[in-house]
């Protein structure tokens, strides 16, 4: 469910002068989330859907108790309608720049020539769309186009998140929140219920009408299929586990986004700080602590006594001469 660009939207590779480079070759830019090809987390997010559709519909709402079996397929079925809806639309929408839309001609993008521009975009124009983009558009590396209001490039989606679908991303995230949240407590009682007391799980006229405890039936009551008793507990306890992994993920993707609106801050931004934090705290803070780093006989803490800081001195004065500053 919460990802971004693996490299700076707003930055090309490394260019190695004896190898071929690779932004000299033209690459089309994606559309939208159906661009070919699918993520793995895509595909991924779909087969979790259909799971938890099919194994709630068929399986755990047939056998919770007769007054709740209403509200099991109203209630789930309204919250897996809307979020399949929202997901769908969000995977759809072209979050693209305006001016990236509006191109007469959406060809392959062309090579961007560092040697001429530090940046792919500047002055608020990118030289890969070859158009003049918003100030708050980014070029992302994965979908190879300027977004607008760039947030971030989201896999399960596969495609980017911007000012055109952050709202249906988000209530994609609610939506499914909800959803995983019904069929963990319909899987849950199920499982429970199962070891305490079986009958009130056999409620339906095909249990009725049999006293074989070892059988069960699923897909009821349009398509009654006769399952090993194992069978009940088993699937319970693989949808809880799968319900309850997605409900953290999708949980800690909500309250971020939260965090992040009221800081009023995207993603995008809070992981460029981060990367850029981490770059300088890598980063020697001194020349003497550059040259310690390449020369491992020196070391700051023998610099003022012993025969490695005598040798250090001798070799480098200057750099001594300014560490206690």
């Amino acid at each position: 469910m919460m990802d971004v660009c693996g490299r700076n939207p707003n930055r090309t590779a490394p260019v190695n002068e004896d190898t071929p480079r690779q932004a000299d070759v033209p690459l089309c830019s994606r559309t939208n989330g159906w661009t070919w090809p699918p993520h793995p987390f895509q595909l991924l997010a779909w087969l979790l859907y259909l799971y938890f559709a099919i194994t709630g519909f068929g399986v755990f709402v047939p056998l919770l108790p007769t007054h709740w079996i209403p509200a099991g397929y109203i209630c789930t079925g309204i919250v897996f309608a809307v979020h399949l809806c929202v997901h769908v639309m969000a995977v759809s929408v072209d979050p693209a720049d305006y001016n990236v839309r509006m191109k007469s001609s959406r060809g392959p993008v062309p090579a961007f020539d560092r040697s001429k521009h530090a940046h792919v975009i500047e002055n608020c124009h990118c030289y890969l769309c070859q158009v003049d983009v918003g100030p708050k558009s980014k070029h992302c590396s994965s979908c190879n186009k300027c977004v607008a209001n760039f947030d971030h490039h989201c896999r399960w989606l596969n495609n980017c998140v911007g000012s055109r679908n952050y709202r249906l991303f988000l209530h994609s995230v609610v939506s499914a929140l909800l959803g995983v949240c019904l069929v963990l407590v319909f899987a849950s009682y199920v499982f429970i219920e199962f070891f305490l007391d079986p009958s009130k799980l056999r409620t339906d006229k095909h249990f009725l009408g049999k006293n074989e405890t070892g059988v069960w039936f699923v897909f009821l009551p349009v398509a009654p299929l006769r399952s090993a008793a194992a069978v009940i507990p088993g699937l319970a306890a693989v949808t809880v586990s799968l319900a309850l992994l997605s409900f953290v993920l999708l949980c800690h993707l909500l309250f971020f986004h939260i965090y992040l609106k009221i800081i009023r801050m995207t993603q995008r931004r809070i992981w460029g700080i981060l990367r850029k934090k981490h770059h300088t705290f890598l980063q020697p803070q001194s020349r003497f602590e550059k040259v310690c780093m390449e020369n491992p006989s020196i070391h700051p803490h023998t610099s003022g006594s012993g025969s490695l800081g005598q040798q250090s001195k001798q070799r480098y004065p200057a750099l001594h001469s300014g560490v206690g500053n």
